[in-house]
């Protein structure tokens, strides 16, 4: 038996890709190889690095029996197809995974090229198919038979700590320095599934059916020691990584009794700061530097609509406080975040963002994606500008929904202008400067005493200044 896991490339032509700034691992794939390889020959290989000409040469040599495809993104689904329509044609049973075809099973099984779509977790499932080489019987998939379309009951979610770590040794030759974050090699773990907040905008609690699980720091900690030996960097790139301050806690115990001397970055809610700032002068000991807050607007009213549990007076708070520790922060802020926004209301937005002093600021539209409270009350008042399976244009920056004071033009016109508007990492000697003093020397020296590092910073401060001098280059509109 022969897999093969393909990560599909971002279909997404746009300035502000954000394939430009952030290229991660294909860690879900890695995940699942590690599950599968000691009954089948497998191979994972990543689009995003290689051209369809040379996935479809791949195929043909390695002659696959079963193929399994990534597609989290709704605007990733039709690209997906498309390499299963490539995998079919070389004879391959083709199975889809990850978040659009485990909440859409029923439209991505009526194309032809799929035979087969995993719900959820797709570990023990996809193990579960390759050694039976069926889905009949198999929990958490769901198939084709005949006309008739077959969801099997879903898979109870493992113990985390009973999957084998991630099979990183399959990367493709030459992706190590592909991989990165703003040009700074980093590798990712993942500590932690599931989040128990339930914004109208996240299908991620629908995904893990309401539920939240975190690895043991010891079984993390085995993780952290393997990718040591390759990378000093690592995001943990769980969907809400302080869930459970106690665990983190012990985990950062763990990593500054070691004296890993790693960098770390993360996601974090601004509430979970101000609740826990103690827990943060913690993480900042054992080597966090950045973490990823959907900050998401400036308004409490929009952010209740939103479901989003947190107020403008705790994302201040929680901004200073990150800064007194020395973090760099990365917020993302959602236009048009209420249905009933004006174009004021979007000046408004940009304008207190300006102001913020968020280090790394991104913006993103509103957008409905499927298994999401917002879809099923856009679809209900009939706002979806977007009908017909249209997923391409589900990307975060191309409107979708119909606003009845904001025309679709001119919300994309002020997603652009937020960009243009609002600094990328402005004065970075001061921010530098800031880190500095909040940092203890040695924390610095015993992490960037190393060439892999050094390049990485050097990296990223080069595509700051690239992208301020091309700020300041663009003449003036």
């Amino acid at each position: 038996m022969k897999a093969l896991l393909i990560q599909p490339d971002y279909p997404l032509d746009h300035k502000y890709n954000p394939k430009n700034a952030l290229l991660l691992p294909p860690l879900g794939l890695e995940c699942i190889a590690a599950q599968v390889r000691d009954v089948a020959e497998t191979r994972i290989v990543d689009n995003r690095l290689h051209g369809l000409s040379w996935i479809k040469e791949e195929i043909g040599k390695f002659r696959p029996d079963i193929v399994g495809i990534s597609s989290c993104f709704s605007f990733g689904i039709e690209h997906a197809l498309g390499l299963a329509r490539i995998a079919k044609e070389q004879g391959a049973v083709t199975v889809l995974g990850g978040w659009h075809p485990s909440l859409l099973a029923d439209d991505v099984l009526a194309s032809p090229h799929v035979d087969i779509v995993v719900r959820s977790e797709g570990e023990l499932s996809f193990r579960e198919l390759v050694q039976r080489g069926s889905p009949v019987g198999v929990a958490g998939v769901s198939y084709k038979e005949g006309k008739r379309v077959i969801h099997n009951p879903d898979r109870s979610f493992a113990d985390l700590d009973t999957l084998k770590l991630p099979s990183r040794d399959l990367r493709v030759n030459g992706s190590r320095h592909a991989y990165g974050f703003f040009g700074y090699p980093v590798d990712v773990v993942e500590s932690s599934r599931g989040c128990p907040y339930n914004c109208t905008f996240c299908s991620i609690h629908r995904f893990y059916r309401r539920t939240y699980r975190h690895r043991s720091v010891t079984h993390v900690m085995n993780e952290l020691r393997e990718i040591r030996k390759r990378c000093r960097s690592v995001y943990l790139i769980d969907d809400n990584f302080v869930v459970n301050p106690g665990h983190v806690s012990r985990l950062c115990d763990e990593i500054i009794r070691e004296r890993l001397n790693m960098v770390f970055m993360t996601t974090t809610r601004a509430d979970t700061v101000v609740k826990h700032p103690e827990l943060f002068k913690k993480m900042a000991e054992a080597g966090f530097i950045l973490v990823f807050m959907g900050l998401e607007n400036f308004s409490n009213a929009s952010l209740e609509k939103l479901n989003k549990q947190l107020s403008f007076k705790q994302i201040t708070a929680a901004i200073k406080i990150l800064h007194d520790l020395g973090f760099i922060i990365q917020g993302n802020i959602i236009l048009g975040a209420a249905l009933s926004d004006t174009e004021a209301d979007l000046e408004r937005t940009i304008r207190v963002a300006k102001h913020l002093d968020v280090d790394i600021t991104t913006f993103s539209l509103l957008t409905p994606f499927p298994g999401t409270e917002l879809m099923e009350r856009v679809q209900g008042e009939g706002l979806l500008l977007k009908e017909g399976g249209a997923w391409r244009d589900f990307n975060w920056v191309t409107p979708t929904i119909r606003y009845p004071h904001i025309t679709p033009d001119r919300l994309a016109t002020y997603h652009l202008k937020a960009y243009e508007e609002v600094p990328f990492f402005s004065h970075p000697g001061r921010r530098i400067v800031r880190i500095l003093r909040a940092r203890h020397f040695s924390f610095l020296i015993y992490r960037l005493a190393n060439w892999e590092t050094l390049r990485g910073v050097v990296l990223m401060l080069a595509n700051s200044l690239h992208r301020f001098l091309n700020k300041r280059r663009r003449p003036a509109t």
